[in-house]
């Protein structure tokens, strides 16, 4: 699974609504290789899960080292050029773990062994 989120988009003076998000995974910088994608989304508008569904047969992708994201903010009727995510790798994500008493630690996944 991968997750998108827009944590902030500027809109200065225009007084227009971001009502609608586009959303792509992909194997490839270029595209082509598309995942998954959630175009014109107006209910997943500032976040967005893909369980990545593999493109060669069944099951999910869960070990890429290389997996490539962009997002479009649609505002009103005037829509963004697409915005590269950097590129993500499934064997090399953080964790954060919550104590019972609400402190929390960060780690790399391959630090805990997860993968």
């Amino acid at each position: 699974m991968a997750m998108l989120r827009i944590d902030d988009y500027f809109d200065f003076g225009t007084n227009t609504v971001h009502n609608a998000s586009s959303w792509q995974f992909a194997l490839d910088s270029d595209f082509v290789q598309i995942i998954d994608e959630s175009l014109d989304d107006k209910v997943n508008v500032k976040t967005w899960h893909s369980q990545l569904r593999r493109l060669d047969g069944p099951g999910y992708y869960k070990d890429l080292d290389k997996l490539y994201a962009r997002v479009k903010v649609h505002i009103d009727n005037t829509v963004s050029p697409w915005y590269v995510i950097p590129t993500g790798n499934q064997n090399d994500q953080e964790v954060i773990v919550t104590e019972e008493d609400g402190s929390q630690a960060t780690y790399n996944s391959l630090e805990i062994g997860l993968n």
